[in-house]
């Protein structure tokens, strides 16, 4: 019954995470409740890694069709590939579910600790991975994710958490007089609706990238992304910002790309960032590119790359399994945290997945940053929930620092979002617009900005304490004792 009960709950928590509504962020609540108490009631190993799996395969489910459509890789393959990160990710389930052996009576209130510190080392081991992390599930619910700009994603999963220890403790009282609070100060958190200063259209196309990928092709959508900006400057936009990728072949550090790009600033009038790949010394660095009207360029070039995408952390796999390593990218990291520029103020860009690492914004924010333009290719995930989950992600690090989220995907969802999560303009999934709205620069930090590096080593120290405590006790108990 407990497997049973770990399988159903890690499906109905992953469908809280996929299926973004305001009503499910009450079924994430209970699905939390149902996830922990299949866990306690039985606390080993292999429930919480049971569970996590049954997690974590539904809420990636995407990865296989995608591996095979874009990545050429047989659909068996492709499972395996899911099969294997989510086995993975669940090796983190099974170790909290493990300590919940010795986590028993008052002790249990202490569990929600040990989960963050490990979706901390989510984060942090093997480059990370922070994807559908437990406080994504109530990413809709906007009262309640304001408690993010205190304490990050982390602390949203702490409190759902806490919330299931005490449903399960038999506090319910408690645990929904505590919701409401979180809710009524969460509201009260929200800052009123007002116009932003500065007008911006965000240009997106309908193409999947489905393969054969041909210059012709990449032509007639860089034609149509000219049609979009020249018709937004015509109507006063600003700030143009063109997805990653916005076309392949385009090497910004070769003079003729350059000049046509900053030709369309010129021309236009307007501020323009872009995505292209940048070649130096024979490197190649997946990059974002600030361009003003008169032409001048800045450059970030991405920092995090997505293992088995964009490199090839196994160099081995080139031997044994060549077509699949023909698939992989060739990109350099970026060395530094470098800030763009639009008119005297200067913005945060992380890249694609770049936006997943709470930790990577918050340095930018940190660092100056007084808005966020995340530029990111989410065609190859198809018409799977990946782009939802993935938009839905970001849009918390607007809510983490206070700032506006100014979105751009290839394909969508593309979107602005104010410094508290509400949603001022969104686009469909493939189709060809732009989409306009307003945003304002902004120079105040929010608690998590100024104190999530601490947050986070008290996460992780926390944790650490805990567990060597309980083995200590655990040694003790059985009178077993070292001599050192």
């Amino acid at each position: 019954m407990a497997y049973f009960m770990a399988i159903f709950s890690g499906v109905v928590l992953s469908l809280s995470f996929s299926l973004f509504d305001w009503a499910f962020s009450l079924v994430a609540f209970l699905a939390t409740f149902l996830f922990f108490s299949s866990m306690a009631r039985r606390a080993n190993f292999l429930v919480g890694f049971v569970a996590g799996l049954s997690y974590f395969s539904s809420a990636l489910y995407w990865i296989a069709p995608t591996l095979k459509k874009y990545g050429n890789i047989p659909l068996p393959l492709g499972i395996l590939a899911l099969l294997g990160l989510s086995a993975y990710l669940s090796l983190y389930f099974g170790l909290f579910s493990l300590s919940l052996r010795w986590l028993r009576g008052g002790l249990l209130y202490l569990s929600p600790l040990l989960w963050v510190g490990l979706e901390v080392l989510r984060e942090t081991l093997f480059t990370g991975f922070p994807w559908a992390s437990l406080g994504y599930t109530v990413s809709c619910d906007l009262p309640f994710i304001q408690w993010a700009s205190v304490g990050g994603i982390y602390l949203l999963s702490f409190l759902m958490m806490f919330l299931a220890v005490l449903f399960y403790r038999g506090r319910r009282g408690t645990a929904l007089l505590l919701w409401f609070f979180l809710h009524l100060a969460g509201f009260l958190m929200m800052g009123p609706y007002s116009r932003g200063r500065f007008k911006v259209t965000i240009l997106q196309n309908s193409w999947d990238f489905s393969p054969p990928i041909t210059v012709e092709k990449a032509n007639e959508v860089l034609r149509e992304y000219e049609k979009l900006g020249e018709e937004a400057a015509r109507e006063g936009a600003q700030l143009l910002v063109f997805p990653e990728t916005t076309v392949p072949f385009i090497y910004l550090s070769e003079p003729s790309w350059r000049n046509y790009i900053q030709g369309l600033a010129r021309r236009w009038k307007v501020w323009i960032v872009f995505s292209a790949t940048w070649v130096e010394e024979g490197r190649f660095y997946n990059s974002v590119f600030s361009i003003s009207p008169h032409g001048e360029i800045k450059r970030y070039s991405k920092i995090h790359l997505v293992p088995f995408g964009e490199y090839n952390p196994l160099p081995f796999l080139r031997r044994l399994v060549p077509r699949i390593a023909m698939e992989i990218g060739d990109f350099s990291p970026g060395k530094d945290i470098l800030l763009l520029n639009f008119e005297e103020h200067r913005f945060a860009s992380p890249v694609c997945y770049e936006a997943i690492f709470p930790e990577l914004v918050r340095k930018m924010v940190g660092q100056g940053a007084e808005f966020i333009v995340n530029l990111t290719n989410d065609a190859w995930y198809g018409r799977s929930s990946a782009p939802w989950q993935h938009f839905y992600q970001a849009r918390l690090r607007a809510v983490e620092n206070r700032r506006y989220l100014i979105r751009a995907a290839s394909s969508g969802i593309s979107a602005v979002v104010d410094p508290y999560g509400r949603i001022l303009a969104r686009s469909e999934i493939y189709k060809t617009q732009g989409i306009t709205s307003y945003f304002s620069p902004g120079k105040d930090l929010s608690i998590y900005t100024l104190m999530g590096k601490y947050q986070r080593l008290f996460y992780l120290l926390s944790s650490f304490i805990l567990v060597a405590f309980l083995l200590a006790r655990s040694l003790v108990g059985k009178r077993k004792f070292f001599i050192i």
